[in-house]
Order: C-alpha cells, then sequence, then structure tokens
C-alpha cells in the first residue's frame, strides 16, 4: 500500500502548559521544526500522487511555528486538517485557515472554571478566535471550512460535556470528538473514566450525550468507554505516517515520543519508535523499508499479544515498557489503548 495520510508535527513546543499534557512526561527539549527540514518535506509531499490527507498537529502547538502560513499555502492541494489549542490564531493565521485549511480542530476541555485550571486561560479567548474565524467565513462566502471541537473526558469534566454541546451549536461547529484521557502518572490516573468491564453508569452517560447532541444537529464521536475485543489501528488501516517535529517518522502519534503512560493502573514506559528521518531518507524509501512493511503487517494482522486483558499480565515485567512483546516484535503495540478507541485522535 501507498502513503495516503500524513501527519505533520511543525513543533513540539506549546504556547500552553495543560495539565493533561504527554509533555509532563518527556526528557527531550522541545523544538520547533527547522525551515530546511519543513520545506524538504514539502517536496517530498508534493512528490507523492497517492497523498491525500494531511494533518497539521501533533504533540505541540501548529499555530506557533514561523512557517505555519506558507505551510498551509503549500498544502493547499490536498485534505488538510489543522489541530489548535485556539489561542494564537492571528489575523494572517486566521485568514489561512480559512482559505488552505478543511477542518479545523479546536481542543475544548472544558467550561469556564475547569477550562481554565485545565489550560491556564479563559475560554473567552478561545472562543473570540472562533467567532472571528466564522465572521472571515462568512465575509469570503466560504462554507468549506468546518469546524471541530475536540474534548478529553475526565471524572473533572464529565459535566460541562452538555454545555460544550451547547457552545458548539452555537458557534457552528459540525461535530464534538469526544476522547479519554491517557494519563502519564498515576495520580492522574483516577480521573480515568473508562474501565475493563461493562459499565452501566457510562453507558447510560454516553446515551444521554448522543442524544442531547442530537437535539442540538451536532455530530458527537465518541472513545469506548470500556475495553473491548475489537483492535483496530487507524493510523495502519488508513495508510498513515507521522512526521515528528525531530525530522524522524513515526507509525503513529503514541511512539513519535518518549514518555510513560497509565494503562489500567500499570505506570508504562513508552520508547519512541521510528523508521527513518526525511534528511536522511524519502518519505517513500521509509514507508517501503522492510522494517516499516513488516511493522503495519504486524499490527493490520492482529500478531501481536492482547496485554491489557492477558491472564498473566500482573505477573509480566513486558508490559513496563514497548520495548518488545512475548511474540517477538518491537515495538509493542499489545497494551495500546488507541487501538481499542479508547483514546482517539484525529
Amino acid at each position: 500500500m501507498s502513503i495516503k495520510k500524513v501527519c505533520l508535527e511543525l513543533t513540539d513546543a506549546c504556547n500552553l502548559n495543560c495539565t493533561m499534557c504527554y509533555r509532563h512526561s518527556w526528557h527531550e527539549q522541545t523544538q520547533h521544526m527547522p525551515k530546511l527540514m519543513v520545506e524538504t518535506i514539502l517536496n517530498q509531499i508534493e512528490g507523492i500522487e497517492s497523498i491525500e490527507e494531511i494533518v497539521v498537529g501533533g504533540i505541540g502547538e501548529p499555530s506557533i511555528h514561523p512557517q505555519i502560513i506558507e505551510v498551509l499555502k503549500r498544502l493547499k492541494p490536498y485534505k488538510v486538517s489543522l489541530t489548535t489549542n485556539g489561542v494564537s490564531l492571528t489575523a494572517p493565521i486566521r485568514e489561512a485557515i480559512v482559505e488552505h485549511v478543511d477542518q479545523l480542530v479546536i481542543s475544548i476541555d472544558g467550561l469556564a472554571q475547569n477550562f481554565y485550571e485545565i489550560r491556564g486561560i479563559h475560554l473567552e479567548t478561545v472562543l473570540e478566535q472562533v467567532r472571528l474565524i466564522n465572521e472571515l467565513k462568512k465575509s469570503k462566502l466560504n462554507d468549506s471550512l468546518q469546524l471541530i471541537f475536540q474534548m478529553v473526558l475526565s471524572e473533572t469534566n464529565k459535566e460541562d460535556v452538555f454545555g460544550i454541546i451547547d457552545l458548539a451549536s452555537k458557534y457552528g461547529v459540525s461535530q464534538l470528538i469526544i476522547s479519554n484521557i491517557l494519563p502519564v502518572s498515576l495520580e492522574d490516573s483516577a480521573l480515568c473514566l473508562y474501565a475493563l468491564e461493562t459499565n452501566a453508569y457510562m453507558n447510560a452517560y454516553y446515551n444521554q450525550i448522543r442524544t442531547y447532541a442530537i437535539g442540538r444537529g451536532l455530530a458527537v464521536r465518541l472513545s469506548e468507554n470500556r475495553l473491548k475485543t475489537e483492535r483496530r489501528c487507524r493510523f495502519v488501516d488508513n495508510d498513515t505516517l507521522v512526521i515528528n517535529a525531530r525530522g524522524d517518522i513515526a507509525p503513529c502519534y503514541r511512539f513519535a515520543h518518549s514518555g510513560t503512560e497509565v494503562v489500567f493502573g500499570r505506570l508504562k514506559t513508552i520508547q519512541a519508535h521510528t523508521f527513518g528521518n526525511v534528511l536522511e531518507a524519502g518519505l517513500e524509501k521509509i514507508w517501503h523499508s522492510k522494517a516499516y512493511t513488516d511493522y503495519r503487517h504486524m499490527v493490520y494482522n492482529n500478531h501481536y499479544p492482547s496485554c491489557t486483558d492477558c491472564d498473566l499480565v500482573d505477573g509480566c515485567d513486558m508490559v513496563n515498557d514497548t520495548y518488545g512483546d512475548c511474540y517477538g516484535n518491537a515495538p509493542s503495540c499489545g497494551d495500546c489503548l488507541w487501538v481499542r478507541n479508547l483514546v482517539y485522535c484525529i
């Protein structure tokens, strides 16, 4: 298969310091992708006919990268999604978004006090940006830009969902994506709402959310609230690769950076796993390398253990990190909550 989708992380730095951010478990220094690397990647993308979609995002905030406007202009021929916290959208950036972006995904993790406690800014700051973008869309007679809210759901903000749906309806947002929190510390694991077994409360709660959203004409995409047997990797299924801010090619966001995560009460070390760098080899060469091809085959065909619900998980040392699994695969995807749809990202 050929590359169809590219997730481009222009920067892993951010203008905020959100309480639930993955970067709290990092030891690496954050950085902007250098200009030469950006140019190299854009040239390579333009030379690959199979690429259809680009997500400009990642762990950092793309709007703070000095080349964000140029990048959006160059990516005009593709379906472009931009993920943002909505804080640093200057007038020129808003112009570029309305002209060149198909989906603008804005993080809204709570109302009023909850939003401030999580992100350290006032919600009105972000909503004002949404209002200005809507005004610009109207003045340019542009209905092609789709506004999407994305929320990380936890114990602290679960009561805010219905108010966020109201805001989405008010501001012309077409879709709300709700993902569970993926804690990076044991202290934060108490915030998780999902479970190994069926949770009657969460089932009823999800049904309330769906009904409320439908009544306001809003599409809502919900992560699972319990562990299910089915395992599908959207990165592999959609022929997607991730380019991190260092130009390294990772198979997914989870392996783009080293850090920690908590999986059902177990602290796990995540080791970044990449298959090459864009300054050393082209995207297609890396994509078709034996190591990357074998990895995608393994994931697509579920040829890896299901560590999360294994009977031996409590006595197994291999689940403490992602270096390898008991099938001999490296890296290990056996504990991945993304493939269970417990954690979701566009």
